[in-house]
């Protein structure tokens, strides 16, 4: 009887810990699918993701950028619109689209914050086919699940670099070559808190062999302990966080 007893009980663990393992295993794949989602992010935006938004329009107008609302834009959660397309006294430039272009806050002010480094570099312009696009990531000739950061207002693809000589460096003809600007501006993004690592033809020749994928960094995970202890006090601004 005893042993029997000892069967059931591991039959019973045995089995508690499959059903556990399954739904780890759900929870990763259901993860998986908004795999390349910021920390926290939502949708509808959460109030943390309110609060972010409002911080970074603070920021915006605190670098001297001339800024409006953009009209609510399916997955963006700060949309804004920057008339001049200057930011940190970097040109935008379409090569081929047409205005308005809606962006994140967070992509606008990065950008506003490395313009400096690149104004350094002797960069004056940078010439862009994709902003906001609502779709899916593409790798290696096939879409995923998961949502392009495109989608999210927080991505731009750049073709070619404009120097202060008003020398146009194509990516797909200059960067193989190992055209020092092209290669000088890689490596200010890639060394950048504002930007997440840059996708390029050097590390990702298939998908990205002729331009530079560049991502705001940005999350909206905040610290839970904290929030219930400032609503405890009976605070609801959250601005200092």
């Amino acid at each position: 009887m005893r042993g029997g007893r000892h069967i059931a009980v591991g039959l019973v663990l045995v089995i508690g810990l499959t059903a556990v393992l399954a739904a780890r295993a759900e929870a990763e794949r259901r993860r998986g699918r908004r795999s390349n989602m910021p920390p926290g992010w939502t949708w509808p935006p959460s109030p943390a993701m309110k609060r972010a938004g409002e911080r970074c329009l603070e920021r915006l107008r605190a670098a001297g950028v001339d800024w409006k609302p953009a009209p609510r834009t399916r997955a963006v959660a700060t949309p804004v619109l920057v008339p001049s397309m200057v930011l940190g006294g970097v040109k935008l430039t379409p090569t081929y689209r047409r205005p308005p272009f809606v962006m994140d806050c967070h992509l606008a002010l990065a950008l506003a914050e490395h313009g400096e480094v690149l104004r350094q570099l002797g960069v004056r312009e940078l010439r862009f086919s994709t902003i906001h696009e609502y779709r899916r990531i593409r790798l290696r000739g096939r879409t995923g699940r998961a949502l392009s950061r495109h989608s999210l207002g927080l991505a731009i693809d750049v073709y070619e670099v404009v120097t202060d000589d008003g020398e146009r460096l194509e990516v797909v003809k200059r960067y193989r070559r190992g055209d020092p600007t092209l290669l000088a501006v890689e490596r200010s993004v890639r060394s950048s808190l504002a930007f997440r690592r840059p996708l390029t033809p050097g590390n990702s020749p298939r998908s990205h062999r002729d331009h530079f994928h560049l991502e705001a960094t940005v999350s909206y995970a905040e610290d839970r302990s904290r929030t219930a202890a400032l609503e405890r006090r009976g605070v609801r601004k959250l601005d200092a966080m």
